[in-house]
């Protein structure tokens, strides 16, 4: 049975999109060496913008994944089973990732005069094949050419869900004590002796490790499991706000891996009432907008994250050891914005037609 559509999720994860790609866009002036007085969204006073919209984007996937599918995943096949479940994760990711990849590939390929083998190894391309090759970056260049790293770790929450659906429905309070305990160990692992052998071995940085990851899509199934309503109340909102404030504000003594998912289960209360109170206003042209830019990003925020790295690596590219304006820093993201919107609705159609041919071509073959 279909669900109610949760208007706040949309919000949630258009705002998260936006603000990711304006985060890389900022941290881009620092990269390429772009000086003048430019856009700079990328540091708070306890640690990063992107951290908490990546958090953020984890906790709704979580979130969402859990709203939907709560009730299923009661058997291994059929439909609503887990392998239904695994077949609709890996549609909705990987088709239109092999498409971006493999154009990006070309181009890269075309840009070393013709080297098919530029990312080393031929046995690396197994990490692309996975959808992880930029999640393991870190451990040397590989075939990576779209996406970012997150998407590997959202891939491997995807293949754990299943598990996790079944210990949150059935030991929600142990499966809580385990996932706090599991990141309160990868917090302090540093300071702990008897994991100095681990911590030589993993060197993965701890905001990209997965234990990291698990903590925001977990507690984003712990929310969705509160009653919509009793979420947004004044008592739950305001200490939200408080708590946002103080934390982007005020340099504290506090690891960023802790407050990145307190900020981001702030901005995910704070946001749900937000939404809650613009589905309300009753004017047509304010409807017509809001929510014509929320569903567009909201719709189209998978494919913008392929690409918008990669875009605006190129485009900035171009003015390495220049200077911007800030008017002009800010009419520059507005174009890239829009260049990577553009892009992004390309590729979702182009995949589209393709996993309908595909579809089709194997329908065909079926016997009647």
């Amino acid at each position: 049975m279909a669900r109610e559509r949760r208007s706040e999720f949309d919000l949630i994860r258009a705002v998260s999109t936006v603000i990711i790609v304006l985060f890389h866009y900022s941290y881009s002036f620092v990269q390429y060496g772009v000086g003048g007085d430019h856009v700079y969204f990328m540091m708070h006073a306890n640690g990063t913008w992107g951290a908490i919209f990546v958090a953020l984007f984890f906790m709704l996937s979580g979130a969402s994944l859990y709203y939907n599918w709560r009730d299923r995943l009661t058997s291994v096949r059929g439909r609503g089973g887990v392998l239904d479940f695994y077949k609709r994760r890996w549609l909705a990711i990987f088709p239109m990732f092999y498409i971006g990849w493999f154009i990006f590939y070309i181009m890269y390929v075309i840009s070393f005069d013709g080297l098919f083998n530029w990312g080393g190894e031929y046995r690396k391309l197994l990490l692309t094949l996975l959808g992880l090759d930029g999640y393991f970056l870190y451990r040397g260049i590989n075939y990576y050419t779209i996406g970012e790293w997150f998407l590997g770790a959202i891939i491997m929450l995807y293949i754990l869900y299943p598990l996790l659906q079944y210990v949150m429905n059935k030991m929600p309070f142990i499966g809580t004590a385990i996932v706090f305990l599991l990141f309160g160990i990868n917090v302090a692992r540093h300071m702990i002796p008897f994991l100095a052998s681990y911590n030589a071995r993993i060197v993965i940085s701890d905001n990209i490790n997965i234990i990291t990851c698990l903590l925001p899509f977990w507690v984003g199934m712990l929310l969705v499991r509160v009653d919509k309503n009793k979420l947004i109340k004044p008592y739950i909102v305001i200490p939200a706000i408080l708590v946002t404030l103080v934390l982007t504000v005020i340099p504290l003594p506090i690891s960023t891996l802790i407050a990145g998912p307190i900020l981001s289960a702030c901005f995910f209360i704070m946001l749900s009432a937000l939404s809650t109170v613009l589905d309300k206003v009753d004017n047509k042209g304010f409807k017509k907008i809001y929510g014509g830019s929320v569903g567009f990003f909201s719709k189209y925020s998978y494919p913008i994250f392929l690409v918008h790295h990669v875009l605006i690596q190129k485009a900035m590219s171009c003015f390495e050891g220049k200077s911007f304006t800030y008017p002009a820093s800010v009419g520059f993201f507005l174009l890239l914005l829009l260049i990577i919107s553009l892009c992004a609705v390309l590729l979702s159609k182009i995949s589209g037609k393709v996993v309908a041919i595909i579809g089709g071509f194997f329908s065909e073959k079926q016997p009647a």
